[in-house]
């Protein structure tokens, strides 16, 4: 996951996966992103000591109607009013950009959108 998160997002989607390994969770099925929009790009690297680094703000639109979160069982463990299409802002930032400005880039952040769902 490191190699693709970092920051908050790499401690909190270590700690989803810790517990749902803990409960016997997986996946099955895949997320498909639907759309993407790029909302803005800042290549300032003033002070990356204080987190001010370069970082790119994407909007992804998901749709999880082909995956179902199972129990060690094969049952399925999803909420009926699971919504099958949303939002995700993302942030990416790059915090190693003056040595590694190409492939330096991590997700950092992200937040559901409430919004109306892409068409997926």
């Amino acid at each position: 996951m490191s190699k693709v998160e970092t920051s908050s997002m790499l401690s909190a989607d270590r700690h989803l996966l810790e517990g749902e390994r803990s409960k016997k969770l997986r996946q099955v099925g895949d997320t498909e992103v639907a759309d993407t929009s790029v909302e803005s790009v800042s290549l300032d690297n003033s002070d990356p000591d204080a987190g001010k680094v370069p970082t790119v703000t994407v909007d992804v639109c998901w749709d999880v109607s082909a995956a179902d979160l199972v129990d060690a069982d094969g049952k399925s463990v999803v909420s009926p009013d699971r919504a099958d299409v949303g939002w995700t802002r993302f942030i990416v930032a790059n915090y190693r950009y003056r040595t590694d400005p190409l492939t330096g880039w991590r997700v950092a952040s992200a937040e559901d959108l409430k919004q109306q769902p892409c068409e997926a």
